[in-house]
């Protein structure tokens, strides 16, 4: 299991200072520890080192062994070649819960300290003529065909940045899961030798819990010493005063007496959160920040060294960076098995139990390795205690089914619209008008109302006069060009609008890539079916505007809503996403209600209470605390309402006539454009990879 300690060490390394500011490089890399130094060897391999200023900044020297890593393959696998003259340890043998010793030929079981990996990352940096520096990465900005790395001593330019920095987690989801790995290990020597140094003890539960899941980990290092490890998965760090009596009474019943040649620590999180990343182009994230550490287990070495492989074959074809591949499958068994340690730790022990001793060793590493197919997933499933997971599943189903509370009950809305609208219609205008009025006084303005907060992201930021000043100026000049320009205010209002829309969307929908022309393509698609199937009311709506109209029959634009409203829904059977379907449908209804329905239940129904819980998630705070802030800016929106009705009435704009809802539309194009640019900064600062 990839477990990192940390020791102490007089010795030091070498490092390479630099005061030129500003430098350029083909490839900097964000970090110094394993898996920068195997994507340095895999490109050491393919020759993509020649000829190439690279760059490799880290805050640490690196001349600590500060990590082990550990990892299962066979002795033809590519990790296991490629990384030989790493390996310190091997093993065939694994035991769980010291009961019979299991062969694990043709795998073996490898170990690697983090020196070694050091010492080979200095190797390929002196064999290459390669720059090391010692330095922290302050920010990553977009320049001209690359990225500025902003560190707390020079300012570089690199093509592409292979950040490997320590990864940050999102606020969690009510579906998800955090827990710490946390660890103390001692390497002793003892007065009797081990019997079998062939043998590794992987998990051994004869431990007390203490209210978390722990066991003993203990591996025959050769010469007389071995390494007993004390784990804990848990929401709390183990501590020493804890650790000490469980470490001495297991050595001393299992070994007898001993003596300490070291005291190891460390933690890794095991988290089904997701990672916050630079979305930069040229930014490419690495190790523990792309994924690679297996929430369930901790291991992250064969995904490192896999995902740097598939980087290089990405560099030298010059396509797009390939990710870590992640099974959305075995993500689910993940979060499953972290939500029962998280709410039923005393569970863990029977689980791990009944794994290792109603499954060969084999098929457990098949199996933690990913590569089992659900045929196989389900035997194993079955070996296991099932109660514990069929409350996960609950908890996981229940927060699925109340994320879709929403967007179900907003399609439920659309359909009752529709039938008081055919049936009804004065008390639908009276209904609509009150529902729209609340609304966009409700969330509609206030989601868009602390934008002085998503500046710095501090929820405790009082509203700076130049803050002020600065979004009122981008209203006024978008009010600006709306007089001199409608038709470039039209476009650019549509423009702006369709981005903004489509990323609040696909973020709140998770979806498995995304992409800018994702986000476009998606606000398009709503905005193309609002507006075209209402072309009686949208030309209406841009005539009053002095813009253009669209040369289409109502009829026609009805039918290219409908055929956008499919294409929708087939999106979303792509992407397995029913809040997207039920998007998709709700949309389709409201093509046969009025403009001002159609618009009002997708800006405030779905955007404005989707964009209002993002805030709510990335600052944790509650409803009641994020109104009170924006309770000033929701005051001035109904002020500046009020004097655009005042301005887009009199006669020096008599372009504009009366119509409430083209004066609803220029007011929401201005008030959004500043509050798309701060969203847009808050959503980059809260982005999975």
């Amino acid at each position: 299991m990839k477990n990192p300690f940390f020791m102490k060490s007089n010795t030091k390394l070498k490092i390479m200072s630099t005061q030129n500011p500003h430098t350029k490089v083909d490839y900097l890399f964000a970090g110094a520890g394993a898996s920068a130094t195997l994507l340095l060897m895999c490109m050491e391999k393919q020759g993509l080192l020649k000829d190439k200023k690279i760059l490799i900044l880290d805050p640490d020297t690196k001349h600590n062994n500060d990590k082990t890593y550990c990892f299962w393959s066979e002795q033809n696998e590519a990790i296991t070649l490629q990384c030989q003259h790493l390996i310190s340890h091997q093993w065939s043998e694994v035991s769980v819960n010291r009961n019979k010793q299991e062969s694990l030929l043709p795998k073996q079981y490898f170990h690697i300290s983090s020196i070694d990996v050091y010492t080979e990352s200095r190797r390929i940096i002196e064999q290459h003529n390669l720059q090391r520096i010692q330095s922290s990465v302050v920010e990553l900005t977009p320049f001209e065909n690359g990225v500025k790395v902003i560190t707390d001593t020079d300012i570089w330019e690199s093509t592409i940045v292979f950040d490997s920095r320590p990864p940050k987690y999102l606020p969690l989801k009510k579906d998800d899961a955090h827990l710490l790995q946390s660890f103390i290990g001692y390497v002793i020597t003892t007065d009797e030798p081990i019997s079998n140094i062939n043998c590794v003890d992987l998990m051994d539960f004869n431990v007390d819990q203490l209210g978390s899941t722990q066991f003993m980990y203990v591996l025959p290092l050769g010469e007389g010493k071995t390494l007993v490890e004390l784990t804990r998965f848990g929401l709390e760090l183990i501590k020493e005063k804890e650790a000490k009596p469980i470490l001495d009474v297991y050595i001393k019943q299992r070994f007898g007496n001993y003596q300490i040649i070291n005291i190891e620590t460390g933690c890794i999180p095991m988290s089904t959160a997701d990672i916050s990343v630079e979305t930069l182009p040229g930014v490419i994230p690495i190790g523990g920040r792309a994924g690679a550490v297996k929430p369930s287990t901790g291991y992250a070495f064969k995904n490192m060294f896999h995902h740097a492989e598939r980087l290089v074959d990405s560099l030298r074809k010059n396509i797009v960076p390939a990710v870590i591949n992640e099974s959305s499958r075995f993500r689910f068994y993940d979060r499953l098995l972290l939500l029962i340690l998280t709410k039923q730790p005393s569970q863990g022990k029977l689980i791990f139990e009944s794994l290792f001793k109603k499954n060969e060793i084999k098929n457990v590493f098949q199996f933690l390795d990913e590569k089992t197919t659900l045929f196989q997933d389900i035997r194993i499933f079955l070996t296991l205690p099932i109660k514990p997971f069929l409350k996960a599943v609950s908890w996981v189903a229940s927060s699925s089914i109340q994320r879709l509370i929403t967007p179900l009950l907003l399609f439920l809305l659309s359909i009752l619209m529709l039938l008081m609208y055919k049936t009804t219609p004065q008390i639908f205008n009276w209904l609509q008008i009150t529902m729209f009025t609340i609304g966009i006084f409700l969330v509609g303005i206030p989601h868009g109302a602390v934008d002085h907060l998503l500046e710095t992201g501090n929820f405790k930021n009082s509203i700076k006069p130049g803050f002020v000043i600065n979004y009122l100026g981008l209203i006024f000049l978008n009010l600006l060009l709306w007089y001199f320009f409608p038709i470039g205010a039209l476009f650019f209002f549509i423009a702006y609008s369709a981005w903004h829309f489509g990323q609040t969307d696909l973020k709140e929908w998770q979806l498995k890539t995304k992409h800018v022309l994702k986000n476009i393509a998606w606000g398009i698609l709503i905005l193309s079916i609002i507006l075209f199937g209402h072309i009686f009311e949208t030309n209406g709506i841009l005539t009053n505007m002095n813009t253009l109209e669209i040369p289409f029959s109502n009829v026609m634009g009805k039918q290219i809503s409908v055929l956008l409203s499919l294409v929708g829904m087939t999106w979303a059977i792509f992407e397995k996403r029913w809040m997207m379907m039920l998007s998709s449908l709700m949309l389709l209804v409201s093509i046969e209600l009025p403009l001002l329905t159609s618009f009002g239940l997708y800006f405030i129904g779905q955007h404005s209470i989707n964009g209002w819980t993002h805030l709510k998630q990335g600052m944790n705070v509650n409803n009641s605390e994020l109104y009170l802030k924006a309770l000033p800016f929701t005051i001035g929106a109904f002020v500046l309402f009020a004097a655009f009705i005042f301005l887009l009435s009199n006669n020096y704009l008599a372009s504009f006539n009366e119509n409430m809802i083209t004066i609803f539309f220029v007011f929401i194009s201005c008030i959004s454009f500043p509050h798309v640019m701060a969203m847009n900064k808050f959503y980059k600062k809260n982005t999975k990879k």
